[in-house]
């Protein structure tokens, strides 16, 4: 068996695989202070005959295998959670080797596998909830540096007339800022689940989100973009983003850029809400079988 980790700014998912990729056993915790949410998810696999672990964290994570800080959490806003180490930690109270990386590569991991990705070589997958984050792969290699790209903060262009305050404290114009979850909050003082999806909140989400993509496809090009995460889980957003990513093709783009058709460029997880978890089960497997 083997086990996997989506630990998320507000809940931890914890679960078990079968060999052949079943989930067996599942748990979730509350995002809370680390130390305690180290012990819980130990006390977890503390009965489970797992191989080897595979662990995707919300970051902004230093991935870098060579730096002195390594699987540490960085400079997150997540309160007690920065410069925290998080993998030597977890390897610690799960005793196995684990591999490492961030949630929303761990995700891409799952779909470039086993859902939305594996007919592609290469493919980006964004997830808007609480925050954004974007991971990109090539040839089975995920894109990394000397840290976890941030593609949530990258600068977009404020909508005339939208004066709603970034929910980003480092930036006032950035992707997660203005198009996150929190973000719809701030502009309506209501959870986007109660909203209809004609509030003009989704609209300016949406708009937003089409020009993070539009920048993605200028840098990477990816052949594929799935797009996961609790706003994107709203019937009708998919659908506003591709109309507001067309109109950026035509008009911003020009024409530019030969995309392919937005209906089978821009997507939905094949995986869902699991996607991360799949996505450890496989890095852990790939431990136990190199």
């Amino acid at each position: 068996m083997y086990g996997s980790i989506e630990l998320g700014g507000t809940k931890i998912r914890c679960a078990v695989f079968s060999e052949d990729g079943k989930i067996e056993e599942e748990t979730r915790i509350e995002t809370d202070k680390p130390y305690d949410n180290v012990k819980e998810i130990g006390k977890f696999f503390k009965t489970k005959e797992i191989k080897s672990l595979g662990v995707g964290a919300f970051g902004p994570l230093d991935t870098n295998k060579n730096s002195q800080t390594y699987g540490f959490v960085k400079n997150t806003p997540k309160k007690y959670w920065t410069n925290f180490d998080i993998r030597g930690e977890l390897k610690k109270a799960v005793k196995v080797d684990l591999d490492f990386t961030s949630d929303v590569a761990a995700s891409l991991i799952g779909e470039y596998y086993l859902g939305a990705g594996k007919k592609y070589r290469s493919a980006l997958y964004i997830t808007v909830g609480t925050g954004i984050g974007a991971s990109y792969i090539q040839d089975g290699n995920i894109l990394d540096g000397f840290g976890a790209p941030e593609m949530g903060h990258i600068k977009v262009d404020r909508i005339k007339g939208d004066k709603v305050k970034s929910v980003c404290q480092y930036h006032d114009d950035c992707l997660e800022g203005l198009a996150s979850g929190p973000s719809i909050y701030n502009r309506t003082l209501c959870s986007g689940e109660s909203l209809d999806i004609s509030d003009q909140a989704f609209s300016y989400v949406a708009t937003y989100l089409a020009q993070g993509l539009a920048t993605y496809s200028y840098i990477l090009r990816p052949e594929v973009i799935i797009m996961g995460g609790g706003v994107l889980n709203k019937e009708g957003m998919l659908d506003l983003v591709k109309t507001e990513f067309d109109r950026i093709k035509e008009f911003q783009i020009n024409n530019y850029l030969d995309l392919p058709d937005t209906d089978y460029y821009i997507v939905l997880p094949d995986l869902g809400n699991e996607a991360g978890l799949y996505g450890g089960y496989l890095m852990a497997k790939n431990i136990s079988e190199n």
